[in-house]
């Protein structure tokens, strides 16, 4: 019982960590989207999204995910290997991401060269180059923070977007003239505050790598090509850049679809061999499928992804010890904590995402209207409904990556990329963009059932213990927290959507914990870190 509390403990510093974080990035987004409204921030999601899913691939993703055991065993085995193969990893790391950025800028100018040198495609390649060479400073702070995570110190990585978040709002609210008169020109500032942010973000995590004895000089010795640990990582690392990352490709494509598939009053339709056919989504479709994932990548971050990162290196070290029985008792308790969670997450960001849209991006500003709030919340109905799948998935993958086992998670990922481009233009002509967004949770709720079945079957793993229990449990505080939030949104519909929002949450939140001490729901006693009744 004790080992449940060290990663809950954990989780819950990250989660109070991220949740701050989460916060801020919506009073970001709120600051940026009552300002630039969608249609400027329609061409500026796509560029900010690629640093972003680099830094799912190499650092939070793939090469942490690879790190993480290895460098766990070399701890124990060597740690003077250990902390020549950070030095190595980090280094190496510095120079692809450079060389990456620079192919990146030559490609981004080739695309200019042979673009019809229309002003949106030069505000988009140009917010793209501005804010690619993000993309070495954060990865570097992601594959940092996953070594400090090996020595159990988690509050500078979880730190880290906090910082993101503040330069951007400051910009936005205080800097923004220097960089022109219109918001067509005043978004160039919100790039550089980006990497204003990643210079910020990388020094940030320099005191706590010396207080663990984590060395960041430069090393790249001929000689290091050889250490088997570095080939490990590699090797693992190669196949795992679309195991972990799936959900973020899949939302990039979704954006890049969005982005290609939207008209204009100006041009509402195209021909393909002869046939006029009016584009499924408007312009402002990326902005409506970045506000929705906001919103529902919230509860993700906060408790999601915070419970993967403090349970792998448990479930690593249980397939390191190849003690499977603790192995299995340890993904149980993360699956009965992923559906205390996500349950009634998803369904109550489902009852409150109309007023929730209303407070954050709205809020009486022009720039965001009417239209823009019904298809956000449109969108965001079909991206929540895979809110569960999401939290499985990261927890599952890093299951298979505990045993240093790459390649069955990509295999499954590669056909769910597939499966998303294909559904994606099925559903976005009938759905618009709520059809690009069910796409995305269809493809994570299939990925995550498969992966979990395949590795209860490899491992002859037993995790059903008290699943069924908190999922009983949990449907019915859910069922008693429904009523009570929708009964005070009708009641409270002329009061507007603030208080509409804090009344709903407040009353769904008691009732929802009122009724989990009744049934004595151990999840809940586990997050409070007290003793079930």
């Amino acid at each position: 019982m004790a080992k449940i509390y060290h990663f809950i403990g954990s989780a819950r510093l990250i989660s109070v960590l991220t949740l701050l974080s989460r916060i801020l990035g919506l009073i970001r987004d709120a600051v940026c989207l009552r300002y630039f409204g969608t249609a400027v921030w329609h061409y500026f999601s796509v560029p900010f999204q690629i640093p972003n899913l680099f830094r799912r691939l190499f650092g939070e993703g793939a090469l942490s995910a690879a790190l993480i055991p290895v460098y766990s065993e070399q701890q124990q085995k060597d740690p003077q290997n250990a902390g020549i193969l950070a030095r190595v990893v980090v280094t190496l790391l510095f120079v692809l991401l450079s060389v990456i950025t620079l192919l990146g800028l030559v490609l981004i100018y080739l695309l200019w060269l042979v673009s019809s040198h229309k002003y949106e495609t030069w505000l988009v390649l140009s917010l793209a180059a501005l804010m690619l060479p993000y993309m070495i400073l954060i990865c570097s702070v992601a594959t940092i923070g996953g070594l400090l995570n090996v020595h159990r110190h988690f509050t500078a990585p979880a730190a880290a977007p906090i910082v993101l978040n503040v330069c951007i709002i400051t910009t936005v609210i205080w800097l923004r003239d220097l960089f022109g008169e219109t918001p067509w020109q005043q978004i160039f500032g919100v790039a550089a505050a980006v990497l204003v942010a990643g210079v910020l973000q990388l020094l940030m995590q320099f005191p706590a790598c010396r207080r663990v004895g984590i060395s960041l000089k430069p090393r790249l010795h001929r000689s290091d090509f050889s250490n088997p640990a570095l080939r490990k990582i590699v090797r693992l690392m190669i196949p795992m850049l679309l195991g972990l990352s799936v959900i973020q490709i899949n939302t990039l494509l979704d954006s890049l679809m969005a982005y290609f598939l939207s008209g204009t009053e100006a041009a509402a339709s195209f021909t393909v061999l002869g046939h006029t056919i009016e584009y499924p989504v408007r312009e402002g479709s990326v902005a409506y499928l970045y506000c929705a994932a906001r919103l529902y990548h919230f509860p993700l971050g906060v408790f999601g992804m915070a419970l993967a990162t403090a349970v792998f290196p448990w479930l690593s070290r249980h397939a390191a010890e190849k003690d499977f029985a603790a192995f299995g008792d340890t993904l149980a308790q993360a699956l009965r904590m992923i559906a205390f969670i996500a349950l009634p997450a998803t369904v109550g960001l489902i009852l409150i995402r109309r007023p929730l849209i209303e407070v954050i991006f709205a809020g009486g500003s022009s720039a965001f209207t009417a239209e823009d709030t019904a298809r956000v919340a449109w969108t965001m109905l079909f991206y929540v409904l895979g809110l569960g799948a999401y939290c499985l998935q990261q927890v599952v993958v890093r299951g298979f990556y505990s045993f240093q086992d790459s390649v069955t998670p990509v295999k499954i990922a590669v056909r769910m990329v597939g499966l998303n481009f294909i559904l994606n233009l099925i559903l976005i002509w009938p759905l618009k963009t709520g059809g690009l967004a069910l796409s995305t949770a269809l493809c994570a709720a299939v990925q995550s059932s498969i992966l979990l079945i395949i590795l209860i079957r490899r491992y002859q793993l037993q995790i059903t213990s008290g699943l069924f229990v908190t999922l009983g449990k949990t449907a019915i505080a859910v069922i008693f927290m429904v009523g009570g939030g929708w009964w005070s949104l009708q009641v409270l519909r002329e009061f507007g959507s603030l208080v509409q929002l804090l009344a709903s949450v407040s009353l769904c939140a008691a009732i929802f914990g009122l009724v989990s001490v009744i049934l004595k729901n151990s999840e809940l006693y586990a997050l409070l870190h007290r003793h079930k009744l």
